[in-house]
């Protein structure tokens, strides 16, 4: 029996990277889960007796109240993404703003009314200062964002500030964790994928030369899906305090690196052609995991190299 067994779990956003990985993951633990979707992307899971799909709109309120009747535990995983291309564009930098603080609002707001007694949110470090060291947790509002992550940093910020109000003073407990550059099965495989699918997609098609996008040093922590999962769940469960924890592996990789990954486990070696001129994002972005190891005594358990093996291996097969 683990903590999530029998309990009646609602995962959002149930259709996108984190909340097909919640959903197994709950399943599997014996959870009983309602999984929202929106679109028709779908929720790509088999359908099981503790398992309710149900198709809403959560900018809508009513929607959000309508899905928490009777649940225990909430992972609110709704999200608008848009990768380097779609974050630079001014419409696609208008919705990241709107649709991601309207849901995250909404749910909250919705989690609070109905005494939930759990949830569970994903914050990002978009919101930390434009420094290229690890930043920790204490850091956050210690400099405005990267001037290209201002808009949804300053959003995250807020939804934050909102959950430790919440924290406060209602019977609802909130788990945070902050997080990386996100990967696995079920991401966005097309124009607004970031860059771990975008570089999937060119190695499977065999590019040569492989366009890749800025000179290659770019630095980011990438984490496995299932690793995000875990420490999200695990922080709900141990310390539900509305006090934030970075959740990444700790360890830093370059475009470069993360390309010559990819090719390798498509067996070839192709020149690289570093565009410049294409959009990119900030040139290092780094956290620090110590709180979340010491206090929680959480770790990342997936390397790179085999997440983008499972990775790779589930586009194979769903492409």
């Amino acid at each position: 029996m683990g903590f999530y067994t029998g309990k009646n779990v609602l995962v959002t956003g149930a259709a996108g990277i984190t909340g097909h990985a919640a959903v197994k993951r709950l399943l599997a633990e014996g959870a009983n889960v309602r999984a929202t979707v929106y679109s028709n992307r779908g929720l790509k899971i088999d359908p099981q007796p503790n398992l309710e799909v149900v198709q809403c709109d959560l900018m809508k309120h009513e929607d959000c109240m309508m899905v928490l009747k009777d649940i225990d535990v909430v992972f609110n995983f709704v999200a608008f993404i848009r990768g380097a291309k779609g974050q630079t564009e001014y419409g696609n930098a208008l919705d990241l703003v709107r649709n991601n603080l309207f849901t995250s609002i909404n749910m909250i707001d919705a989690a609070v009314r109905s005494k939930t007694p759990l949830f569970g949110f994903i914050g990002s470090s978009t919101m930390y200062p434009d420094v290229s060291h690890p930043v920790n947790e204490d850091e956050a509002y210690d400099g405005e964002p990267h001037k290209l992550y201002r808009g949804v940093g300053w959003m995250k910020r807020y939804v934050e500030q909102v959950i430790r109000y919440y924290q406060d003073i209602s019977e609802t407990k909130f788990g945070v964790v902050r997080t990386t550059a996100i990967y696995g099965p079920h991401d966005a495989f097309n124009e607004n994928g970031h860059a771990i699918p975008q570089l999937i997609l060119k190695g499977d098609a065999g590019m040569n030369p492989f366009e890749v996008w800025g000179d290659g040093t770019q630095t980011r922590d990438f984490i496995y899906v299932d690793d995000v999962v875990d420490a999200v769940m695990t922080v709900v469960e141990k310390a539900p305090t509305g006090r934030p924890y970075n959740a990444s592996t700790g360890k830093g990789t370059t475009v470069t690196e993360l390309v010559e990954t990819i090719t390798d486990i498509y067996g070839y070696k192709p020149e690289f052609n570093y565009d410049i001129t294409k959009p990119t994002m900030i040139p290092v972005r780094l956290v620090d995991v110590s709180r979340i190891k010491n206090e929680v005594g959480w770790e990342a358990k997936t390397s790179l190299r085999e997440g983008l093996e499972k990775t790779i291996e589930w586009y194979k097969n769903n492409k």
